[in-house]
């Protein structure tokens, strides 16, 4: 055994030295023997543990500490095998796979312990079931105590269990069930189909949900449903229950149930005020925000919302509900106009705290297209809720015309600088205190020399007498001017200027201030050359062989002229104070006479009218009337012109007019006289016809009456026809006095182309009329308007006929009615049209394009036209025919429009 020892000795490594003996030899493996066994024990009641406690929270850390264990005992029992046997290396990668199980589970025992000391121990899990069991016990005496508590409560209080197999009951309901669900306790304890049976049909749907959703999740049941009952009518009802699961796997809730349905009217009325209030507020044009007493915007209105959109704020911004507009407020100050943003904070605030009953503030808010002010107005809420309403309403019209009033104000102060009307400024102490460019070079004087009203007095009247007079005149005209509140009175004044002379001016006052006795501004119009004038023109006026009458309203002459001796037979200081009816009884009346109509239509127009002699003959007169007002008075002048020799002059022209116009008829009649024929044979040859046949049909053995009769029927038609013909020629070539009557414009133009339809016929000339309908009527004289229209014709028939033969020749007659009432009357032709120096002769007298003319018919035309106040005119182009027309006026009888 020792040589054995010494062997092992001479096996360790180098440097090793261990004196042994058999002591401590067996020392050593008996005690590495006793720990390998202890350790493998260790590990087999660890097993045996898990096997027999399932429940272990964590079997995975004894399965470690087991194999650490198992490791640990390995390595002892190496320790003492290495005495005999040197299994070195076997024995250190041993150690060191006990190392990292070792040091795994020394980590791992860290991370469980603090949480394996959180568990409850067996006492305070002990002590725990130990409370559950008395909460319960007092639950259950709470909830008996509850169900006779719940019988005096108006709500219902109720169990409600829902079993696995999906049914439900009420094993408890308090007896208010009776008074909202109409149904007993008894009725719904071992089924609650009965009470769902009542439940909305639009509500039916969510409570189900509503039911399981808590009994999933644990949570409390709260639901707002109504019940409809077999009457129609409606219960709205609130619940409220707590879940809790059983041992036999069915969900129990405790709740109460509570009759909501005046609350919901209550509501539903709110909410009608509330849709009142907002059509209110959707009703207004300004943009209106409404904030809590935190600032905070809670409601706006429709033109808040549209302003918003116009200026392209996305969707979500054109509310703004939610946002505090004080806020915004703060964080505008970054922006463009920072001053008027804070004072709108400051004052809005200023309302919301109550230091203040309303703030308004006008600020810009311009974008980049166009200018734009607001006029913000805060008030506060009224009622119980505090809060403000902030209204905007845009005020950029008015700014505008704020605007141009101060540039119209700016532009006015320089006009009265520069106007060449004399004006003065005094105050109210009577110092003159401007004097404009025009007044100074007027009149010589500045303000140093006449600082004062009464310095201007003293220069500008130097006579005492007129200078008092001015003074009284003045202070009265001031006096009644502020106590009736109308316009200063101008006053003709003779001023003294600074070099002598004297000029005669128009003064007037007008106030600064409403108060007249406050600064007053006086314009003098200078009237000294006006003066002059008028006297030069009363000197006209006297020498005038027109006679100029002036009357008031009352139809009082006030003044003539000595022209009206030569006309009336009466001196001028004979009329004065005499009706303006002695001389004129036709004349348009004057207000008085309550015709004022017929006076202002009369106004600046000459009119014929019959004047009376003093010899009580009639005199022809032409009248043109004036209308004026001299201090608030008003006048009429009636000037008058004895026209008598001038009508007897165009009576003559009128007599020769209607000879020339016979003698032109005639030489029409003669060169119209074959187409004429033409159509008188055409009743006459059928007249022919038709009496042989009748004579025919008489000479028969058995005569036809019936047929008889219808020939000699067509007989009499075609005897009518030419007698009709024959009729026309005669009065439209007969001389005859002037006559006039209403005639249609159209029936006149069919007339007058009846004369000329052979012509038209035998040339092939295609016509077409353009007449316009519902015309009004003109007074004329038919015959002599038939005349002109046959001249117009037969000049444009002959005109056509010097058209080449392949060309079609179309001739146009056009009525219409002009912008200015006037009948208008176009006869145009597609000829060859008049040259330039046609153009300028055509209507001349004697001038004429034909070989065989004598030129009088346009000119006598013109004469017709022209005699019934119209006018004639043509229109030509060369080579594109020519349009003569001429205009009459509408009448309705004669001397009236």
């Amino acid at each position: 055994m020792i040589d054995h020892l010494f062997n092992i000795k001479d096996l360790m490594p180098h440097g090793y030295c261990l004196s042994w003996s058999p002591v401590l030899l067996w020392l050593h493996v008996g005690s590495d023997l006793l720990i390998t066994l202890a350790y493998y024990s260790i590990p087999l009641m660890l097993v045996y543990f898990i096997r027999q406690r399932k429940d272990f929270p964590y079997p995975w850390l004894a399965a470690m500490f087991a194999g650490f264990i198992v490791a640990c005992g390995t390595t002892h029992l190496l320790s003492a095998i290495t005495i005999w046997m040197p299994l070195y290396w076997l024995d250190g990668l041993l150690k060191a796979l006990t190392a990292i199980i070792s040091i795994a589970t020394a980590v791992l025992m860290i991370w469980i312990i603090p949480r394996a000391l959180s568990r409850p121990s067996s006492a305070q899990l002990q002590a725990e079931i130990q409370q559950r069991k008395t909460a319960e016990t007092a639950q259950h005496e709470a909830f008996d105590r509850l169900q006779k508590i719940a019988c005096q409560l108006p709500g219902m209080v109720f169990q409600f269990r829902l079993r696995a197999d999906g049914s439900s009951c009420f094993p408890f309901a308090s007896e208010a069930i009776r008074d909202i669900f109409g149904l007993s306790p008894e009725d719904v304890r071992e089924d609650a189909s009965k009470a769902f049976a009542l439940v909305h049909p639009d509500d039916y749907s969510s409570i189900g949900p509503a039911i399981r959703k808590s009994a999933r999740n644990l949570t409390p049941w709260h639901h707002e449903y109504r019940l409809r009952f077999a009457d129609g009518t409606d219960r709205w009802l609130f619940g409220n229950a707590l879940p809790q699961r059983e041992e036999d796997g069915s969900m129990l809730w405790h709740g109460f149930v509570t009759d909501i349905s005046e609350r919901k009217r209550m509501e539903e009325k709110l909410h009608d005020s509330d849709a009142l209030n907002v059509s209110i507020l959707d009703s207004l044009t300004s943009r209106i925000a409404v904030l809590d007493a935190q600032g905070v915007i809670v409601a706006v209105n429709k033109a808040w919302r549209q302003f918003a959109k116009d200026n392209d704020l996305p969707e979500s911004r054109q509310n703004m509900l939610g946002l505090n507009y004080l806020d915004m407020c703060k964080n505008g100050c970054s922006q463009p106009h920072c001053h008027e943003v804070n004072a709108a904070q400051a004052g809005i605030a200023t309302v919301l705290a109550g230091e203040r009953e309303t703030f308004n503030l006008e600020y810009p808010c311009h974008s980049p297209t166009q200018q734009r002010w607001f006029h913000m107005n805060v008030l506060p809420l009224q009622g119980s809720h505090r809060g403000v309403v902030v209204s905007h309403e845009n005020i950029t019209e008015r700014k505008l015309m704020e605007d141009e009033l101060k540039a119209s104000e700016a532009k006015f102060r320089s006009i009265i600088e520069v106007s060449p009307v004399p004006m003065a400024l005094n105050d109210e102490q009577w110092n003159i205190t401007f004097l404009n460019q025009a007044f100074v070079q007027t009149f010589g004087y500045n303000v140093d020399d006449i600082p004062t009203v009464a310095d201007w007095q003293s220069k500008a009247y130097p006579d005492p007498d007129y200078r008092r007079w001015v003074d009284t005149t003045w202070q009265s005209a001031l006096k009644k001017t502020k106590q009736e509140q109308t316009d200063f009175p101008p006053m003709e004044l003779a001023i003294r200027c600074n070099n002598n002379n004297i000029k005669t001016v128009l003064a007037s006052a007008a106030a600064i201030h409403h108060d007249f006795a406050g600064v007053h501004l006086v314009i003098m119009y200078d009237i000294t050359q006006r003066k002059q004038i008028e006297a030069k023109l009363n000197s006209i006026f006297n020498a005038s062989v027109e006679g100029i009458i002036t009357f008031d309203m009352s139809n009082i002459i006030i003044s003539a002229n000595a022209a009206v001796e030569a006309i009336f037979g009466y001196k001028p200081e004979d009329l004065v104070g005499c009706n303006i009816n002695r001389l004129m009884p036709a004349s348009p009346k004057a207000m008085s006479d309550g015709d004022s109509s017929q006076a202002a239509e009369s106004i600046g127009q000459i009119q014929e009218i019959e004047g009376i002699h003093k010899d009580g003959s009639a005199v022809p007169l032409d009248l043109s009337i004036a209308e004026f007002s001299i201090e608030n008075e008003h006048y009429f002048t009636h000037i008058v012109r004895d026209v008598s020799l001038r009508k007897h002059r165009e009576q003559q022209d009128k007599e020769h007019l209607d000879e020339l116009a016979h003698v032109t008829r005639l030489g029409l009649m003669g060169e119209m006289a074959s187409g004429i024929a033409h159509e008188v044979n055409q009743p006459l040859a059928a007249i022919s016809s038709y009496t042989q046949v009748s004579l025919n049909l008489i000479n028969a053995e058995h005569p036809d009456l019936v047929k008889l009769a219808e020939i000699l029927y067509k007989t009499q038609q075609q005897a009518l026809r030419a007698g009709r013909i024959i009729h026309r020629m005669r009065e439209f070539v007969k001389s005859h006095a002037k006559q006039r009557s209403t005639a249609n414009i159209n029936n006149l133009i069919h007339e007058a182309v009846g004369l000329c339809i052979d012509e038209l016929k035998q040339n092939d000339i295609r016509l077409t009329f353009e007449l316009a309908n519902n015309l009004p009527t003109i007074y004329v004289d038919h015959v002599q308007i038939e005349q002109v229209i046959i001249n117009l014709i037969r000049n444009s028939v002959d005109a056509l006929l010097n058209l080449p033969e392949k060309r079609q020749r179309q001739l146009t007659i056009h009525s219409r009615l002009t912008l200015n009432n006037d009948i208008q009357v176009r006869v145009k032709d597609n000829g060859p049209g008049l040259d330039e120096e046609q153009q300028q002769k055509i209507l001349t007298p004697f001038y004429t394009t034909k070989t065989d003319g004598m030129g009088m018919g346009l000119s006598i035309s013109r004469s017709l036209i022209e005699a019934h106040e119209g006018t004639l005119h043509f229109n030509s182009h060369s080579g594109k025919g020519t349009t003569m027309y001429f205009t009459l006026p509408v009448r309705r009888k004669s001397g009236t429009r």
